[in-house]
């Protein structure tokens, strides 16, 4: 009895051995399994499964065909990347993600990705904004200062190309440098790109940027980097104040917007002129010392008749008649029975019917949807 007993449980062993060996054997696909607490069982890969990318992405740009999603990852970055700033590129057709460190943003480098990513219109180039405080100028072996790196993109591979800085603000004679950074000459300030948009043009292409600490926006020249215009956006004797966070322009290149974060407002550009055409108030606080409403990410609309922003910190979505310049409506992303402030509305999407708005609720880790098929009935959050 007791050596039938031995013999079942040998025979269980090198069964177990067996199929564990088959199991490792290459070619075959390993498919960790992973426990429901319904008994039930999943298989990765999972369909929409959340791909791993590099720390901190803030922003992010679809390629003109569509296929290709480039990410803008401006933390600290992680071992894989060894600890650099990149720009990863998902093929949409594939789900794959390709990541492309750069070597000028390592752990020391005094000098960062920020907010702005955006393709050229025939897909061939990628612009990326890069801020520095610590060396503004990029006088420093290594060090860029500040302006736009330039890659080459080729069916889904990054490769730098060139880098367009972007020289010192000039300061208006009743306005007064405040923040810290190494000595400036006197009536400049650091520009600091932020959002940046890709403009059409018959010479050429051109940058629409929001220069974050200098409290203006530039058109530059995509070829010569040379600064076409300039668009002072500030309304205090202090500079940074207003702090120009995102811009967007019309498809013709004629008009753009720039978030003021710090103004509680939005500026429409002229950007034939070269001048502002009206600023936006949005929220705006009654008392100086009360918090702003912070507007940050803004979506045109799939026909151009509105332009959507976000006002992070008041969990709004603001909705401007173009053609009027006037806010037509004030979209609520609170969560049901919220009582406070916190959903922090900070990014927008549209379908390209227009009839569905997408607002990513970070705090609430949500996404509102929203009816915007008629515009003039009061929106609720569908999701």
């Amino acid at each position: 009895m007791k050596l039938r007993v031995l013999l079942v449980i040998l025979a269980i062993i090198v069964a177990v051995i067996v199929i564990f060996r088959l199991a490792r054997k290459p070619g075959r696909v390993q498919r960790a399994s992973i426990d429901l607490p319904s008994s039930k069982m999943l298989l990765p890969p999972i369909p929409g499964h959340p791909q791993p990318t590099n720390s901190f992405p803030t922003a992010a740009a679809l390629s003109p065909d569509g296929r290709y999603l480039a990410i803008l990852n401006n933390g600290y970055g992680t071992e894989q990347s060894d600890f650099q700033q990149s720009i990863a590129i998902l093929d949409l057709s594939t789900h794959k993600v390709v990541d492309f460190p750069d070597v000028r943003l390592g752990q020391h480098a005094r000098q960062t990705y920020y907010l702005g990513i955006g393709f050229s219109h025939d897909g061939s180039k990628l612009y990326a904004s890069i801020g520095s405080l610590t060396d503004p100028t990029g006088k420093q072996p290594n060090d860029t200062g500040n302006g736009i790196a330039v890659y080459a993109f080729h069916q889904g591979t990054l490769t730098p190309e060139r880098f367009i800085k972007i020289p010192l603000a000039p300061l208006a004679r009743d306005k007064k440098w405040i923040a810290e950074s190494n000595s400036l000459p006197k009536g400049t300030a650091v520009p600091y790109p932020a959002g940046l948009a890709v403009l059409p043009g018959t010479g050429g292409e051109k940058l629409l940027i929001a220069e974050n600490l200098a409290d203006d926006a530039i058109v530059l020249d995509a070829a010569t980097g040379k600064v076409l215009q300039r668009f002072p956006l500030s309304s205090v004797g202090v500079v940074p104040a207003a702090f120009p966070y995102e811009v967007v322009a019309t498809r013709d290149g004629k008009t753009g917007f720039c978030s003021l974060w710090n103004a509680s407002a939005i500026a429409e550009l002229d950007l034939v002129s070269g001048r502002v055409v009206r600023r936006i108030p949005l929220l705006a606080p009654t008392s100086p010392t009360a918090p702003g409403s912070h507007p940050t990410a803004m979506l045109l609309s799939p026909d151009q008749k509105y332009l959507y922003v976000a006002l992070t910190n008041s969990d709004r979505v603001a909705v401007i008649d173009v053609a009027k310049g006037e806010l037509t409506a004030m979209l609520s992303t609170e969560l049901p029975e919220q009582q406070y402030g916190g959903s922090v509305p900070d990014a927008l999407a549209q379908t390209a019917d227009g009839k569905r708005l997408f607002v990513a609720d970070a705090s609430a880790d949500a996404v509102a949807v929203f009816d915007t098929s008629n515009l003039g009935n009061d929106q609720s959050s569908l999701s």
